[in-house]
């Protein structure tokens, strides 16, 4: 009975995946035909995702340990005005051992105003510290000065709209290419040992990301760090990721991301994150929703 159950979902997924643009639901609302609860306000929307990734550190005794982890990802994104956004990920582990690291976030969070269109600008919060449940209250507001603040412009090259030929850059009509300068500012900053360090740490970086064909992208971010003696071993230089990605409610998507420890050739870092590589980005199957 639970293989049935499945295949059915399955094949409802496909077929909501699939659908054509004219038939296509755009929220729950459009599904069960009702405005109730804010169904169809495409006001509540995010995805639902399984995560795997390697994460490499070196414990107390200064053994090399692996672990792999496992986690049902869950995000929720309110948009209640415009673009304005309150964002939040939830990480439901899927696994625990004796070599899982105790720093694992939980939960990460954002709130700004995120402008998507071109040559527009965008500013917000973002927090990606060490968030646990167990922890919450004692570590929150430590943490929370530790998050950074950002501001950053939207730039975007794609096909001329009425025009119906395609240049060699752009495959589809999805084809793209994204560029986001941006700065950032964490009010206060910690040392290698999650210690006080500092205030103040500025980083600028411009984020790309180019959407060949079929929502099929390829994306990298650089970055540069003005104050060198707040950079953290684990601070990248640069960041890469790929996958399929379509922005729309009840889309299947794949994709990879790398954001920690990656060096430059020439900027080595810390010798003691050489452990680092390609596993230990997130490889993520996701399924996006829309209320």
């Amino acid at each position: 009975m639970k293989k049935y159950i499945y295949f059915c979902f399955l094949i409802l997924l496909t077929d909501l995946t699939t659908a054509q643009e004219d038939k296509y639901p755009e929220n729950f609302g459009e599904i069960f035909k009702s405005d109730k609860m804010l169904l169809g306000q495409n006001i509540f929307k995010g995805d639902i995702a399984y995560s795997l990734s390697r994460v490499s550190y070196v414990d107390e005794t200064q053994i090399l340990q692996e672990y792999l982890r496992q986690s049902i990802r869950f995000n929720f994104n309110i948009n209640p005005w415009q673009e304005l956004y309150i964002r939040t990920s939830i990480y439901l582990d899927l696994t625990r051992s004796s070599v899982s690291p105790p720093w694992l976030s939980d939960f990460f969070y954002q709130v700004g105003y995120y402008n998507w269109r071109s040559n527009s600008v965008s500013f917000g919060y973002e927090n990606y510290q060490p968030n646990r449940w167990a922890t919450f209250f004692e570590n929150f507001y430590e943490n929370f000065k530790r998050g950074f603040v950002f501001v950053s412009y939207n730039i975007t090259l794609e096909k001329p709209e009425g025009e119906k030929t395609l240049k060699p850059f752009f495959w589809d009509e999805t084809s793209k290419l994204i560029i986001v300068p941006v700065f950032k500012v964490h009010p206060e900053y910690q040392d290698e040992n999650n210690n006080f360090a500092g205030y103040f740490k500025p980083i600028l970086g411009v984020n790309i990301r180019y959407v060949i064909f079929y929502n099929i992208y390829l994306e990298s971010g650089l970055f540069y760090y003005s104050k060198e003696e707040a950079k953290l071993s684990w601070d990248p230089d640069f960041t890469y990721g790929f996958g399929i990605f379509d922005w729309r409610a009840f889309k299947i998507n794949i994709s990879y991301g790398n954001w920690i420890a990656n060096r430059f050739p020439w900027n080595e870092g810390n010798k003691e994150l050489d452990y680092y590589g390609f596993l230990n980005g997130e490889f993520v199957l996701s399924f996006t929703y829309s209320w």
